[in-house]
């Protein structure tokens, strides 16, 4: 019996030791001539005041396995796993993404993919992105305390009225047109400063996914101005306000001599005159119909292979109050309102007559009336007070 329980040991251990000798046989010998992998970094995108989404593709694994992929990010412009956050997504090559969690709002940041192998770690491209402002609760300062011009949902199944927030401004999109069907924003003192122009036309990632964005080009060659709704100059407090105007979402095309001419001097003309040091303005600008006349004074009712809508009429509403708190309850008959409603045609401007919209001064009622007229349900200061608002909807400014 005690040489049977020997023998019995002695064939456990003699399988024991030939199964670890085989596995030590099969392991893969490090390749000498590895380099490190092929990989590029995915565009930023679902961008929120906390978090994003990134990721990237490993075109090649350089000739030994990538063990670790993923993003590092930074406010600092050259992350790195040394010194930056970083995701950890799988092994392999293809694509992959990642979800970046944890960012501060209104800020500045740095994403690159990482692909790890037995050569060492190597980069993709580097992107920067900006988070969005802290979400606030709706009220003083918001750019719809006055009320959502066409009741415009955040809800793809709205797709022509399609409530969306660029953080320094709201905005009604269109899915066909390719423009906003209006663009919201509070301007005060507090918003003007020394920031300088950012410049850096994009498409708005952060549209519903499968829609179609509208590129920084889109409007090359067409005889057209990018025509900011909310003006850069109206947001020069900070980098990443003043860049956000720069989104393509934000634009419409406009005829030069109308935007260079007496739509430039309106602007300056609102910031200058009507908001200065002491005042408060809420601001909607938009537009409707189809068919604008271009630098070539020719008719154009589309660009970009059609997929963005050349506006007839642009539009602008200003409410001014003396700068101060609840708002909605200071409005009274007094507030001042100023609307113009424009034709988008160079035909009819000059780049030197700052002043001519003074000619298209129109009342909000008139305004309404032929924007439904065109498709556009706008109804402008629903939530001021019913006395209230039937006298400022008839005014005309001065």
């Amino acid at each position: 019996m005690r040489s049977s329980r020997y023998l019995r040991l002695l064939a456990v251990c003699t399988v024991f030791l030939y199964s670890c000798s085989k596995n030590t046989d099969d392991l893969t010998p490090p390749n000498p001539s590895a380099s490190l992998p092929t990989l590029s970094t995915a565009a930023t995108t679902s961008i929120g005041s906390a978090s994003a989404i990134s990721g990237g593709t490993i075109t090649s694994d350089g000739g030994a396995a990538v063990t670790a992929r993923g993003v590092v990010w930074d406010i600092n412009s050259n992350p790195t796993l040394a010194t930056a956050s970083k995701t950890i997504d799988g092994t392999g090559t293809g694509s992959f993404t990642s979800y970046i969690t944890g960012l501060q709002p209104n800020t500045i940041y740095y994403v690159r993919a990482y692909a790890t192998n037995q050569k060492g770690t190597a980069y993709g491209e580097t992107r920067s992105f900006v988070t969005l402002p802290a979400p606030g609760i709706p009220g003083d300062n918001d750019p719809l305390n006055l009320g959502n011009p066409t009741n415009a949902i955040a809800s793809i199944s709205f797709p022509e009225n399609y409530l969306k927030d660029n953080g320094y401004y709201k905005l009604a999109y269109s899915q066909s047109r390719g423009t906003a069907v209006w663009v919201a924003w509070h301007l005060q003192s507090d918003d003007l400063g020394s920031t300088p122009r950012q410049d850096d036309f994009r498409p708005d990632t952060n549209l519903p996914p499968g829609w179609y964005q509208v590129q920084s080009y889109s409007y090359s060659g067409s005889g057209f101005d990018r025509g900011h709704n909310c003006p850069s100059a109206d947001r020069t407090s900070t980098v990443p306000a003043n860049s956000s105007t720069f989104l393509m979402t934000n634009m419409i095309p406009q005829a030069p001599t109308f935007n260079q001419g007496p739509w430039a001097g309106l602007e300056s003309f609102i910031r200058g005159t009507l908001v200065g040091g002491s005042n408060e303005a809420y601001i909607v600008m938009g537009n409707f119909g189809q068919g604008g006349y271009n630098s070539s004074n020719t008719l154009f009712n589309t660009i970009d292979a059609g997929r963005v809508t050349v506006p007839a009429k642009v539009w602008k509403v200003i409410l001014i109050i003396p700068k101060g708190n609840n708002d909605l309850a200071r409005i009274n008959s007094t507030a001042v309102v100023l609307a113009v409603d424009m034709p988008n045609d160079n035909r009819l401007y000059t780049t030197s007559g700052s002043n001519d919209w003074r000619n298209y001064i129109t009342s909000v009622n008139s305004l309404e009336a032929e924007a439904n007229a065109s498709g556009v349900p706008l109804n402008l200061f629903q939530a001021i007070a019913d006395t209230v608002r039937p006298i400022l909807k008839a005014k005309i400014y001065p």
